[in-house]
């Protein structure tokens, strides 16, 4: 009998040692964990990275949304043209089932008049002589601006919900609501366009703490108006300087003058703040042609695999399917969306069978007004659905970090922290959730919320901007972020009862 060499002995031990560790090659893997020398959960976490990594689609069908169909302004015949592109996509890979919720959502234009023009003797003077600082970008602004001139475009949008009008007035820079109630209660912004200006705290490594610090200049600075303001400016919610104005959804007040809310580019605040201290001539006017028309029925898209044990309980994953009119909503939150198709897709390509009903939603109206979601928990209360867990992916495609979990999850997910740390999603903080599985809270109290956490560092130089394009996101981030939505729902579902 011929001996078998070195080599060959240790080829064939080895080939039976990986059949003997890995149960998925002969039988499949299922909803249950295995015990073995390679536990089914490092397993689990390697197929999905690998093969999204390798063999991806969120990237491809992110594209085919931002570029086929673009922004998607809830109430837009764009956000139901991508709505129908959704609902084909997720069919062509014959998940359990695919269907639509119908909402109805509200239905704001921009319009086709939106300008913000300068007049600053000052500023002419300043830039005839070439004496314009460089704290606000002024290279970007003497490129737009490359004569002197009367008047000034200025780089600027309507917020979401604003009102149309034209109005002219001197401007009064305001550092915050407290400082808005303080100089409105002295009648100093009677007649006058308000310009909100308190920006990011650059301290803050987290920037969506900074974002949360300056935010409610944008969402209810409207009620400058109940102090005679005839106009209000908002600085922009981005941590970077540049021409790029943000818009967002504003609020108004009952009672209250509706006036014209205008988010103006950081680079363009700080240049009005100078003006506002150096030259008591200017005059800026705002002219807007926004409109509100009459709600229109839009939809929720679901797309689920169906519980091998427990059918009935639902582990539903999504993004917010809307974003505004300017950019392709391609972080925010065409990202989120792809992240959890990706998963679901993930998840059945390795042939995985979940033990709970995984349910990827696409949720309509997050931006200005949250209907989809509060419908879906409308919904799940009237048909006695149980939700034992939601996840939200609503903070771009860029290389994740972590998530935000339930306390109730802390100490079951533990157990997974080291594989967690080794795929660099290892990042958990205290208290998970999003807007648009928020409301699932009063219907099911005992779901686990969780919110999937990317790095933060570039967000906001694109969030609601011009800048929220395709070409802004990385693929092998995006991919990524989907891998660890994908393992987060494994995770969930090996887990929960």
């Amino acid at each position: 009998m011929k001996k078998i060499s070195w080599f060959g002995r240790r080829l064939v031990i080895g080939v039976l040692g990986f059949l003997a560790m890995d149960p998925l090659l002969a039988q499949g893997i299922r909803g249950t964990r295995s015990d073995g020398p390679i536990s089914l959960d490092s397993l689990m976490f390697k197929r999905l990275f690998d093969l999204s990594l390798t063999d991806g689609h969120a990237y491809k069908r992110l594209g085919e949304l931002c570029k086929g169909v673009g922004p998607r302004l809830s109430g837009s015949d764009n956000a139901e043209r991508g709505i129908v592109w959704a609902v084909d996509m997720l069919k062509s890979y014959r998940f359990d089932t695919v269907f639509t919720q119908p909402v109805m959502v509200p239905r704001w234009e921009r319009g086709d008049v939106e300008a913000v023009e300068l007049v600053s003797p000052w500023l002419t003077d300043k830039l005839k002589r070439g004496k314009l600082a460089a704290d606000y970008d002024c290279e970007a602004f003497v490129e737009a601006n490359p004569k002197p001139q009367k008047m000034y475009a200025l780089n600027a949008c309507a917020l979401g919900g604003s009102v149309g009008g034209k109005v002219t007035g001197a401007l009064v820079v305001v550092d915050g609501m407290k400082a808005l109630d303080s100089m409105g209660k002295l009648g100093l912004l009677k007649g006058k366009i308000v310009l909100l200006n308190r920006a990011f705290d650059q301290t803050l490594l987290n920037t969506f703490q900074a974002y949360g610090g300056c935010v409610n200049q944008r969402v209810n600075g409207s009620v400058s108006a109940k102090y005679g303001a005839v106009a209000v400016l908002v600085r922009s919610m981005s941590n970077k300087c540049d021409l790029h104005p943000h818009t967002g959804v504003t609020h108004y007040e009952d009672g209250v003058a509706k006036v014209p809310m205008v988010a103006v580019a950081t680079a363009v605040a700080d240049l009005l703040e100078d003006v506002c201290v150096n030259d008591a001539k200017h005059q800026v006017t705002v002219n807007l042609g926004c409109k509100t028309l009459d709600d229109r029925m839009s939809a929720n898209v679901v797309a689920s695999s169906t519980g091998s044990v427990y059918p009935e309980k639902i582990i539903a994953f999504g993004g917010h399917f809307d974003s505004w009119d300017e950019g392709e909503g391609a972080h925010d939150d065409g990202a989120g969306c792809m992240h959890a198709f990706e998963a679901l897709r993930l998840l059945k390509e390795i042939g995985y069978t979940p033990k709970h009903t995984l349910r990827c939603v696409f949720w309509i109206n997050e931006e200005n007004g949250l209907r989809g979601g509060t419908e879906y928990a409308r919904l799940a209360q009237v048909l006695g659905e149980e939700h034992v867990a939601a996840l939200e992916s609503d903070r771009g495609g860029f290389v994740p970090r972590g998530f935000g979990v339930d306390t109730s999850f802390l100490l079951k997910l533990s157990k997974y922290q080291k594989w967690l740390d080794a795929y660099g999603i290892g990042e958990i903080e205290r208290g998970g959730g999003g807007a648009d599985i928020g409301p699932l809270k009063k219907v099911n109290p005992n779901t686990v919320f969780v919110g999937f956490i990317p790095d933060s560092q570039r967000y906001f130089d694109v969030h609601h901007a011009e800048t929220d394009v395709f070409e802004n996101v990385n693929k092998r981030e995006l991919q990524l972020g989907a891998a660890a939505v994908a393992a987060m729902i494994y995770t969930l579902d090996q887990e929960l009862d």
